[in-house]
């Protein structure tokens, strides 16, 4: 079947393009950049078939027509703009425009084509929002239907907003829509795509190991860091799965560690790369998200529907990131 990743030049559908190439699918990488030359020349040497299409998420015509054109059966919806602070201040409209009517765009045009079998919105645990960290009376791993959400953020706002909207349209359109949220995500082909304002703390220490500059961490933190190509295997897994129990999960490790541990690892791969906490004339290079860590999510509904179990073995993790670094040195610079 035909996969469609919308926002295929991104972090996320990078990962999702690669995974489906992998498994010899057709994959349509549909973004309004084109997909970065290393990551174009890694995936040209995978088994499945790749067709790049530039356009805009915000234009239902665009989506309608490479769906329509390409008799699409799988949509992964992954366009997003990640914002930080100064982007909602400046750039409000931007944020809410592709993070919820691009979806509402994504809906209609399943709906109007015929083709789609089911659409998967990729949302994040930042919709959690306060409730993440427990300020709503919440304190298990974070669950997706008894966890109290209260959303802060522009870009938490507009996820929360995305899962409702895929919900009630996928009811009133009669759509297969599934929403998930993923947790803390880092690996092989993040980068900055200038709508992704702040890039994971494991990734912000690998660009200094690249450097060879020292990481200045703030604290120890613990977060459910999750790597990003089992994230994809993850959604595919979902995709594949006729028959789904829910309409949202959680994809995540379920176990929080510590950048300090990839920094570890990094030390072993670059002698010139060190890290230390920040002290009292120090000023800290690693942006962790705030001072308080995210209660851990649950993978217990993903586990129970697709038998798929995400790595958290961290030292595993990296032996492919090494990998990776090594084939795709080039892709930051």
């Amino acid at each position: 079947m035909t996969n469609l990743i919308i926002g295929g030049a991104g972090f996320v559908g990078l990962n999702l393009v690669e995974a489906g190439l992998r498994r010899a699918d057709k994959v349509i990488a549909f973004d309004r950049s084109p997909l970065p030359e290393t990551a174009a020349q890694s995936f040209a040497l995978l088994p499945g078939e790749l067709c790049i299409v530039q356009g805009d998420v915000t234009n239902q015509d665009d989506i309608l027509r490479v769906i329509k054109d390409n008799k699409v059966a799988h949509v992964f919806h992954g366009a997003a703009v990640t914002a930080g602070q100064k982007r909602e201040e400046e750039e409000p409209e931007l944020v809410l425009s592709v993070n919820t009517i691009g979806l509402i765009n994504t809906l209609k045009a399943s709906k109007v084509a015929g083709t789609v079998k089911r659409i998967i919105n990729v949302s994040s645990g930042s919709a959690y929002g306060d409730g993440g960290f427990g300020d709503t009376g919440w304190t298990g791993r974070l669950d997706e239907y008894k966890t109290v959400d209260d959303p802060i953020t522009l870009y938490a706002i507009s996820k929360y907003a995305s899962e409702r909207i895929a919900r009630r349209l996928g009811k009133v359109m009669a759509l297969d829509v599934c929403n998930v949220r993923l947790s803390a995500i880092f690996g092989p082909w993040e980068y900055d795509t200038g709508l992704r304002d702040t890039l994971s703390a494991p990734m912000q220490a690998s660009l200094l190991a690249l450097s060879g500059s020292a990481a200045i961490l703030s604290r120890k933190e613990s977060r459910d860091w999750t790597y990003s190509r089992d994230v994809a295997e993850a959604l595919f897994a979902l995709m594949d799965n006729k028959s789904l129990s829910y309409d949202l999960y959680n994809i995540t490790s379920g176990s929080p560690w510590s950048v300090q541990d990839w920094c570890d690892c990094l030390a072993k791969t670059f002698p010139n790369f060190s890290y230390r906490f920040a002290g009292d004339n120090d000023e800290p290079n690693v942006d962790l998200f705030g001072e308080r860590d995210r209660l851990t999510m649950s993978s217990e509904k993903l586990i129970q529907d697709t038998g798929y179990v995400l790595s958290d073995n961290v030292e595993k993790m990296y032996e492919d990131f090494e990998k990776w670094i090594q084939e795709s040195r080039n892709f930051w610079e």
